[in-house]
Order: structure tokens, then sequence, then C-alpha cells
């Protein structure tokens, strides 16, 4: 075995690898096709719509059952999971779906865990002295994150089918943040549609809206 690096982002039931210093795409497919992964350190983020976050100081290990209930009302099944976010001093409990895990555990038996809006949490900021919205698409569903002056306000994931349903969670999340829309900066990844910014900027103004355009939903996380 080597000590390479592999990231897998798993979403609707499909796979997507990356290796170490590269964005190109190893492989893709359905989850029950993945191949065994001799790569020592393997991290796969899933996208999975229960998670929670709280407070390190208020994070107490013997309410895990309680946390677990307000992540998700499903929970058979499922197996909790439970991570540092350090960029907000914060934990994060989930559920990962057994169907999910004991396919790649199989490949990868020292696979890590994570959830995928711990990937965007923990993507540096573009300006700490601002209002930022960060949109993380994945798949048909959207992530929406929302920091004031470096400070996280929301978090949150949608089901999406167009871009009409990405602007309409984009101004919800505006208005629950209670954010000033006209000194926000707006910044998009993997959404391939150029009309978005477009779009998007009759609701907030068009020179702070950073729109990045990617050819992969996940290559743009890398």
């Amino acid at each position: 075995m080597n000590s390479q690096q592999t990231i897998l982002f798993i979403s609707n039931g499909l796979y997507y690898m990356f290796r170490e210093n590269t964005e190109l795409l190893s492989s893709k497919g359905e989850l029950n096709t993945l191949e065994t992964i001799d790569d020592l350190n393997t991290t796969a983020y899933i996208d999975s719509a229960f998670f929670n976050l709280i407070p390190k100081a208020l994070f107490d290990e013997s309410s895990i059952q309680e946390y677990l209930g307000l992540t998700s009302t499903q929970l058979k099944g499922t197996s909790p999971v439970t991570n540092d976010i350090n960029p907000i001093d914060s934990k994060i409990i989930w559920t990962l779906d057994e169907k999910i895990k004991k396919p790649i555990i199989l490949q990868s038996p020292g696979v890590v865990f994570k959830h995928m809006i711990e990937l965007f949490i923990n993507e540096p900021l573009t300006e700490k002295n601002t209002t930022e919205l960060k949109l993380r698409a994945v798949e048909n569903n959207l992530y929406i994150v929302c920091y004031v002056n470096g400070t996280l306000q929301l978090s949150n994931r949608f089901e999406i089918t167009s871009e009409d349903d990405i602007i309409y969670y984009t101004l919800l999340c505006a208005e629950y943040s209670k954010i000033k829309r006209e000194e926000c900066l707006v910044n998009i990844k993997g959404i391939e549609k150029s009309t978005l910014a477009e779009k998007l900027s009759n609701f907030f103004l068009k020179e702070n809206t950073s729109f990045i355009k990617n050819t992969s939903n996940f290559q743009s996380y890398l």
C-alpha cells in the first residue's frame, strides 16, 4: 500500500474519486461498484440532509442521543458521526446511512467520514471583514453558508431542481440572517450555468457578486 490521499465525494448513490495533488476525476460510478482503494489515507465527504452544529463549549458527550434526535427522526440503519470543525470552534454531529458506510469501508477500511458541510465551512473566507454567502452545489442539492465579519450565521442544505430554486433559497437565507444584501459578497461554486450570477445581480449589487464557473460540481472543491 502507499500513502497517497484519496478523496471521495458521495451523493445520491454515486461516488466521485479524486487522487492527491490532482483535480482530475480518477473514477466515478454507482457506490456499489466502488473498487478497493489501496491508499492508506482516504476521506469520504458525504452529502446528507441530516446534521447539527454544536459549539464545543456546550457539547456534552453524554447527550449524543439527544443531539441525534434533533438531527434526524430516522435513526434506524444509521451510525452517528461526530467531527471537530475548528474554524467555528464547534462539533458536527450527523447520521451516516449504513448503506453508504458499508461499501466504502469494505474497499477502504481506514476511511475517514466527513459531512459535506464540513468542507464548505473549512474553506477560507474571501474577506473576513464583510458579509459573505457561500453557495455550493452538490448534484441536486444546494448548501448555503452565511458569514458576517468572519462569524458563521447560518449553514443549511436544500434540495433544488432549477436556478429559480437556488435564487429562492439564497434570498430566504439572506433574509433569515438579516444581512444587508447591498454589502454582501456572494461566492458561488459547483454551478455551471452562467445565467445565475446575472439573475442574482438583480438582488445583490453586481460588483459585489463573485461568480466562479466550474466544469464539475466536485472538482471546484479541491
